[in-house]
């Protein structure tokens, strides 16, 4: 499996806090059957996150210490950028990292500050030639009052990515249920962990792989969890199969009758 999005790295923003836990973050994703991660750091402007070339070096120096223990899993660098009201108009200033230097970027957006368009935010980021990647958006409450903004950001060209431990039901069920009502839709492209820690966010896949594999399909398991992400790495166009339509309301025979 490959986990695209995961804060793996040490001590260059609130993800792993020492190199030493990085290391056990490592080993938990290899027995949990990951062999590729896209390290995902955030990228805040405001905030004092490691960015740039001093981000790159801590990048080279985890690969190192990977190697020298022995850790078969290949890591790629990214950032996970947080979204501010003038992010486009200075996108080109910025210095961080897409997705293994492909034309993903992996965008999160302030709870409290939604966007009222997004699908504008897509188009635009469309149109400085990159193809955003909508990090767990399971967690906006605007998306759980109104799904159709999956819908339309799909349509526009967006990526969908949820975390797996919302599907698994582990941050209540209400996520989980958005989680599948999307799934079910084909308004997901990805499953990842967000993992922050080897303690309480751990990078763990294999249940969710599992719980995907037995409801939809091993094909759809597969393109969640390893194909699209391979997509990511290798820069290439993810087929994006046609999101469906929300189903039409059942109504009751009252509501039949009197409902005209």
């Amino acid at each position: 499996m490959i986990d695209m999005h995961c804060h793996i790295l040490p001590d260059v923003d609130d993800g792993a806090e020492c190199m030493h836990d990085s290391i056990a973050m490592a080993l938990i994703a290899k027995e949990q059957g990951i062999k590729k991660i896209i390290a995902t750091p955030h990228y805040h402007p405001e905030f004092r996150y490691l960015k740039g070339e001093q981000l790159k070096e801590v990048y080279e120096n985890f690969k190192q210490e990977l190697k020298e223990n022995k850790i078969d899993i290949e890591v790629y660098m990214g950032n996970e950028i947080y979204f501010t009201s003038n992010l486009i108009e200075n996108i080109e200033d910025l210095d961080f990292f897409s997705l293994n230097n492909s034309k993903y970027v992996l965008v999160e957006f302030p709870p409290t500050n939604f966007p009222l368009n997004l699908c504008n935010v897509v188009y635009e980021l469309k149109q400085k030639g990159f193809v955003p990647v909508l990090a767990h958006v399971e967690r906006y409450v605007k998306i759980h009052d109104d799904p159709e903004i999956i819908y339309d950001c799909i349509k526009t060209g967006a990526i969908i990515q949820i975390n797996s431990s919302s599907l698994m039901g582990k941050n209540g069920k209400e996520l989980q249920k958005l989680c599948n009502i999307l799934i079910s839709r084909n308004m997901v492209h990805l499953v990842s962990s967000d993992a922050h820690s080897s303690g309480r966010r751990r990078p763990l896949l294999k249940d969710a792989y599992e719980y995907i594999e037995k409801k939809y399909s091993k094909a759809t398991a597969d393109d969640l969890f390893i194909n699209n992400a391979e997509c990511i790495i290798q820069n290439k166009d993810i087929v994006v199969e046609e999101p469906l339509e929300k189903p039409a309301e059942k109504r009751g025979f009252l509501k039949r009758i009197f409902g005209r």
